[in-house]
């Protein structure tokens, strides 16, 4: 393949994959573009001449998806060169890295060892190594994308299958992994099927190449069986909530750009909140809580306690919320320690009793790298430069802990009496009964924004006891459907990994209820002030492998594809050899053996 098609044929992957992801034509994706868009990509890259070819297609293929998914990084005020910029830059150099894999030394008498001339003892290995070679490097790359400081775990193949519930459910054994290796091992084998039709006619080893191939197609069959077993077993199997949360979720769609204060976006809340609860008594029916949207008070608690109970002058917030006789959730930042060197500020989420009282906070865990948090903006000089020439202010700390919510719900119709009870006289008839009355409560999580795409932040939650997952976000930067739709597609596989609920309040979408198997349960349009009366469902806590085990299948993969390069390396002489190499060596054996009279 000359370097004009091959460039071409990387730039058409980009664009399907992209085509792929949310987008504006797309509102939740294509998985249909998800699964083909590496087959230009796989035959681009098949026929490599050497390192920097590798690395600089699959580098130039990573760029190019990122440029076209996650245009709209540029929105973030006057810092798109560093938004996009360098989160451009990132993801190039892991892309780079990863293409060096795909041409490795074999030894020191092959030249190299690339996707073409991949095989071992057996012939027979030759295109099913290909096609798991490249599946392995590919989630090796979405990996290392999505993690530490700088992850930035959007653009990736499982993007694409929000729509096919019934591959994603094995996100609960392999996280969204194995549904990315599923759409790479799918593309590499089309595209070696299409260069053996093409190919087939000029090989000596034809019939070699379809018996191969043949059981390359048996083995992707069983997979993909498997999984559609798996998926439809999982999206049949009936799962009752226990508990409920009645809620009010709001979506002020407030322009962040173009608040001085926080009054009118406090005043909208309050009115949509005011509507909801007023249709909420006329149904009978009764809220456990009012969730509002990230960073809707811009006042930093504690300092502003004083401040909320007074403001704004026609409705104050305690006041508000004493008035609902509701526990409310609401965005905003702490402060802890003094006002110097020592100060923290956390981008939080509040939680308020039912009398407007503050009760506490969950700091964002996961910050946005390079707007959030900048390296080195604790320093005074770079903190100024940010404030006067940038514009923005990055001194966020990540949150120190795990903190969870307690609050009331209520109880599911299907909920099982416990197996016993006990009835004793030792206390009061009126204490027991209103011990009976008491409503069951729910042990909720929070991950703020950002927080709710990463399984190193929602896993520990869930695993310390988190029963649902309330999720705050503010993406009206972003003016478009694909910021929006990208992160809550990406939040999303949350649900299915640790088989538990979610409902996100969003500034300006993506409002929605999710259920543990990743189905939506009601949702508010985007770019819209509206609220909705939800019902959260709460299941019984229960582990999944994925929650046992974690990241499981890309670690393997990095195992596997360093075993290969330490024994590409280590074993010199005793190495694998391309077939034709391995002919002569067992040639040059019968002579020397023959030469020396034998055995």
């Amino acid at each position: 393949m000359n370097r004009i098609l091959q460039v071409f044929c990387i730039l058409f992957s980009a664009l399907i994959l992209s085509l792929g992801l949310p987008n504006e034509l797309y509102t939740f994706g294509s998985p249909v573009y998800g699964l083909i868009s590496l087959i230009p990509f796989y035959l681009a890259c098949r026929n490599l001449k050497g390192y920097g070819e590798g690395a600089i297609l699959f580098g130039l293929h990573a760029v190019t998806v990122h440029l076209i998914s996650s245009y709209w990084l540029s929105f973030f005020k006057d810092f798109a060169v560093v938004t996009l910029g360098a989160s451009a830059l990132y993801t190039a150099v892991i892309a780079f890295c990863a293409g060096l894999l795909f041409y490795l030394p074999f030894s020191r008498k092959t030249k190299a060892f690339n996707l073409e001339q991949f095989s071992t003892q057996k012939e027979s290995f030759s295109i099913c190594g290909k096609v798991l070679w490249f599946a392995t490097v590919y989630i090796i790359y979405e990996w290392l994308k999505s993690c530490g400081f700088v992850g930035y775990p959007w653009g990736t193949l499982s993007g694409t299958m929000f729509r096919w519930k019934i591959i994603s459910q094995i996100a609960d054994i392999t996280g969204t992994y194995g549904i990315s290796f599923l759409s790479a091992v799918f593309a590499a084998f089309v595209a070696e099927g299409i260069y053996l039709f093409y190919t087939l006619p000029h090989r000596e080893n034809s019939n070699t190449a379809a018996s191969q191939y043949a059981r390359l197609s048996l083995a992707v069959f069983s997979l993909f069986a498997l999984t559609f077993v798996y998926g439809t077993f999982r999206l049949l199997e009936p799962v009752k909530p226990e508990k409920y949360i009645n809620a009010i979720i709001v979506q002020q769609n407030a322009d962040p750009w173009k608040q001085d204060t926080d009054n009118n976006t406090i005043l909208t809340s309050q009115r949509l909140t005011t509507e909801k609860l007023a249709e909420a008594k006329e149904k009978g029916q009764k809220i456990d809580l009012v969730i509002w949207s990230e960073g809707c008070l811009k006042y930093s608690y504690p300092i502003a306690e004083n401040h909320y109970k007074n403001y704004p002058l026609e409705k104050s917030v305690a006041n508000f919320i004493k008035e609902c006789k509701i526990p409310f959730i609401l965005g905003g930042t702490y402060i802890r320690g003094n006002l110097g060197p020592g100060r923290k500020l956390f981008n939080a989420a509040f939680l308020f009793d039912k009398n407007g009282e503050f009760r506490g906070f969950y700091g964002k865990n996961h910050l946005v790298p390079m707007a959030e948090s900048i390296p080195f903006s604790e320093y005074p000089p770079v903190a100024n430069f940010l404030k006067k020439v940038i514009h923005i202010s990055a001194g966020f700390t990540p949150g120190d802990q795990y903190t969870f919510f307690e609050i009331p719900a209520s109880s599911s119709e299907s909920a099982l009496l416990p197996i016993t009870e006990t009835i004793s006289l030792k206390e009061s008839l009126s204490a027991q009964k209103r011990k009976k009355d008491e409503p069951p409560y729910v042990k909720i999580s929070t991950p703020i924004c950002f927080d709710d795409s990463f399984p190193d932040i929602c896993g520990p939650l869930r695993k310390y006891g988190s029963e649902t997952f309330i999720n705050i976000t503010d993406d009206s930067w972003s003016k478009t459907k694909a910021s929006e739709m990208q992160h809550f597609v990406n939040s999303s596989f949350r649900t299915i990994e640790y088989r538990i609920s979610m409902a996100r309040s969003c500034n300006s979408g993506y409002s929605v209820v999710l259920d543990s198997k990743g189905n939506i349960i009601s949702d508010l349009p985007l770019f819209e002030e509206a609220a909705a009366i939800v019902k959260i469902p709460v299941y019984k806590w229960k582990s999944t492998v994925y929650l046992r085990l974690g990241n499981w299948l890309p670690h393997t993969a990095a195992l596997f594809a360093l075993f290969l390069i330490i024994y590409t390396y280590l074993v010199k002489d005793r190495n694998v050899l391309v077939f034709s190499e391995r002919k002569k060596l067992r040639k040059i054996s019968r002579k020397y053996i023959k030469k020396r009279g034998g055995l």
